[in-house]
C-alpha cells in the first residue's frame, strides 16, 4: 500500500511538472511572436553608467530624495536600504513608529518628498511621516487597496476590488470620504482584466494608469477625472485571458496563461517609460533575447515616442526600474544599475 501511494504520488508530480511546463512554454510563445506593430529605435538612447551590489533581491525602488536613492523590502516592512545617486555610499535602517502595530509583510514603502509612507493595502491602513526623521506619526484608515498613489492634503488615489465591479479607482479625502469612478473598463471579469499599474507623474497632479492586459493607457488628474486615453504601439485592445472559479473556496483565478502586454511602468515629468512583453515585427528573437523591451510615450498626450532596450546584467532580466531626470535605475535581481538617458 505505501508503495502505491508513493507511485501515485510521483506520478501526480510528473503531471504536475508537465503541465507547468506546458503552459511556460505556450507563454514564452505568445510573448515571442509578431504582434503587427513596428518600434522606433534609434540608437544611444541610453548609456551605463554603474552598478551595486545590494546583496538580496527583496528590495524594490521607493523613491528620491535629495542625493540619496531609497529601496523598501518586500519581507521586512519598515526596513530601508539608503545608496546615493552615484552608487558608492550606502546605509541600512528602520522606519519608526509603528512598532506596535501588525504590518502585513506586503506593506509598501513610498517617498512622496516631503513625506514617506508605509502602506497596508491588506488591513487598509497608511502610516505617514516626515523624511526628516523617517519617523512614521500618522496613522490614515483606507478602504482594502491594491494600488495607491499620494496626494496632497492627506488624499489618495487608490485602486480597489469591489464585489458589483471589480477594480475600481477611487478618491479617499482626508480619512473616510470616498469616490469611486468608473474609469476602468471591464472586458472579461473586471478584476484581471482591468489589472495594470498606477503611475505618479513626478511634480504633477496627474496619474496613468498601464493596463497588463491590452494596449491602453489612461491619464487622471489628481481627482481621477480623464484627462485622455492612449494606446500602447501594440495591436492587443482586448484582454486575452480565460477565467474561472475554484469549487471549493468560490474564488476566481487564470484558467490559463494570460498574454501579458505590459510588464511595468513609470514616469519622469516629461515621459511614461513602458516595459512591454511583445515582440515588434522588425524585432527577432535573437534580438530581444538579451534585453527587456522599453516604449517611451509623452506624458502630455500618451503618444508614442521611441523605443530602447535595457540589456541584462550578468545573465538578470529587470524586475524594477525608475527614471528620475536623466537617470534611470534598474534592479536586477540584487544589483541597482544606473544608467544616463540621452533624450
Amino acid at each position: 500500500m505505501l508503495k502505491q501511494r508513493s507511485y501515485q504520488l510521483l506520478l501526480s508530480t510528473i503531471a504536475a511538472c508537465v503541465v507547468v511546463g506546458i503552459l511556460y512554454a505556450y507563454s514564452n510563445r505568445l510573448m515571442s511572436q509578431e504582434n503587427g506593430f513596428i518600434r522606433l529605435l534609434p540608437s544611444h538612447k541610453l548609456v551605463g553608467d554603474n552598478s551595486f551590489d545590494i546583496k538580496y533581491n527583496s528590495w524594490y525602488i521607493s523613491g528620491i530624495h535629495g542625493n540619496n536613492i531609497y529601496l523598501g523590502n518586500n519581507v521586512l516592512p519598515g526596513h530601508v536600504f539608503q545608496v546615493n545617486r552615484r552608487l558608492n555610499r550606502y546605509k541600512e535602517f528602520n522606519l519608526s513608529g509603528f512598532e506596535n502595530l501588525s504590518i502585513h509583510r506586503g506593506a509598501q514603502f513610498q517617498i512622496d518628498s516631503p513625506y514617506i509612507y508605509l502602506m497596508d493595502g491588506i488591513k487598509g491602513i497608511i502610516l505617514k511621516g516626515s523624511l526628516d526623521s523617517f519617523h512614521l506619526n500618522r496613522v490614515i484608515k483606507t478602504a482594502y487597496f491594491t494600488g495607491v498613489i499620494p496626494c496632497i492634503d492627506n488624499s489618495f488615489m487608490l485602486r480597489s476590488v469591489y464585489l458589483d465591479s471589480g477594480n475600481v479607482l477611487v478618491k479617499q479625502f482626508k480619512d473616510s470620504n470616498l469616490i469611486r469612478t468608473s474609469l476602468l473598463h471591464k472586458q472579461v471579469d473586471g478584476v484581471f482584466c482591468t489589472d495594470g499599474e498606477m503611475v505618479k507623474i513626478p511634480g504633477s497632479s496627474k496619474m496613468i494608469y498601464v493596463y497588463y492586459y491590452r494596449n491602453q493607457i489612461l491619464c487622471a488628474d489628481s481627482n481621477l477625472n480623464l484627462l485622455y486615453k492612449g494606446k500602447t504601439i501594440d495591436t492587443i485592445s482586448r484582454a486575452k485571458i480565460k477565467v474561472a472559479k475554484i469549487a471549493s473556496t468560490g474564488e476566481t483565478t487564470m484558467a490559463a496563461p494570460p498574454l501579458l502586454v505590459n510588464k511595468r511602468a513609470c514616469a519622469n515629468e516629461k515621459y511614461l517609460f513602458v516595459q512591454s512583453a511583445l515582440r515588434a515585427n522588425n524585432e527577432t528573437e535573437y534580438m530581444i533575447k538579451d534585453v527587456s523591451m522599453i516604449d517611451v510615450y509623452a506624458i502630455v498626450d500618451g503618444k508614442y515616442q521611441f523605443s530602447f532596450y535595457l540589456p541584462d546584467f550578468r545573465g538578470f532580466k529587470v524586475r524594477d526600474f525608475k527614471v528620475y531626470g536623466q537617470s534611470l535605475y534598474a534592479l536586477y535581481d540584487h544589483y541597482l544599475y544606473k544608467y544616463q538617458l540621452n533624450f
